[in-house]
């Protein structure tokens, strides 16, 4: 049983392991209590920053009521109005907290699946990761645990950065068959807790986005230059994601 306090109130929630699952789901049972379903990989930061972002939605169903001493959210914003020169992006949850280490076996998420990482230690002068249905870290077998650690989260970045702005143009590609006014490019950066934003009329995602659904992403890039909840008739089911889960950090 895990314990989280907001105000003078506290939630204690237990936390089921699903191998095979892609998202963070948060159940309100009758005999359980607060139970929070994750896919394999994910740490006990990645939860409580859940639970966190949720904690009035959880207490209302807990009590019955809004807690008194939590104003009730104000109603979301339209993520984007096409009148509107700039572009507001949505923001990300807050982010996960960075593993610190990395072992045999952990999950991460590529376009809304998950996927193993496999460690090598290697007769080699360089790391490299390769992807196969899989992440494998091949490492020199003189690198130390903290080596490893610093080694494994840059190769996984890097992996992520080469294929941001592949993937992140296809998305586009697509949303301008539903689209006429989408723009002709959108560029990646490092962008903290933002999803997107417009830099100089420019789209510009966050290259952590690569975690999320394609569909998700599709989304996150209509939301800079229409309203995407009105573009997409799956648009809730798109964007979903984003409130159920976090952009991972390495």
């Amino acid at each position: 049983m895990y314990t989280y306090q907001t105000g003078n109130q506290t939630i204690d929630y237990k936390i089921e392991v699903v191998p095979n699952r892609t998202d963070i789901t948060v159940q309100i049972c009758d005999k359980e209590g607060v139970k929070v379903i994750i896919p394999r990989g994910l740490n006990e930061n990645n939860v409580r920053s859940i639970i966190a972002r949720k904690a009035t939605w959880i207490l209302k169903q807990l009590n019955g009521s809004q807690p008194a001493e939590e104003k009730p959210a104000a109603p979301k914003k339209e993520a984007v109005k096409k009148e509107t020169a700039k572009k507001e992006a949505p923001k990300a949850a807050a982010s996960a907290a960075k593993t610190g280490s990395f072992e045999e076996g952990d999950k991460f998420p590529y376009l809304g699946r998950q996927y193993r990482l496999n460690i090598v230690r290697g007769d080699v002068a360089k790391a490299e990761m390769t992807f196969r249905a899989k992440f494998i870290a091949t490492v020199p077998e003189s690198w130390n645990e903290q080596q490893t650690n610093e080694g494994i989260g840059q190769l996984l970045t890097e992996w992520y950065q080469g294929r941001a702005g592949e993937k992140f143009q296809e998305a586009l590609k697509s949303v301008k068959k539903a689209a006429d006014n989408a723009p002709e490019s959108v560029k990646w950066d490092e962008l903290g807790e933002e999803y997107a934003t417009t830099q100089d009329n420019t789209i510009v995602l966050n290259w952590r986005l690569l975690t999320a659904p394609f569909a998700t992403i599709e989304y996150v890039i209509a939301s800079q230059f229409t309203n995407a909840d009105e573009l997409f008739e799956d648009a809730a089911e798109r964007k979903q994601w984003l409130s159920d889960n976090t952009l991972n950090r390495f």
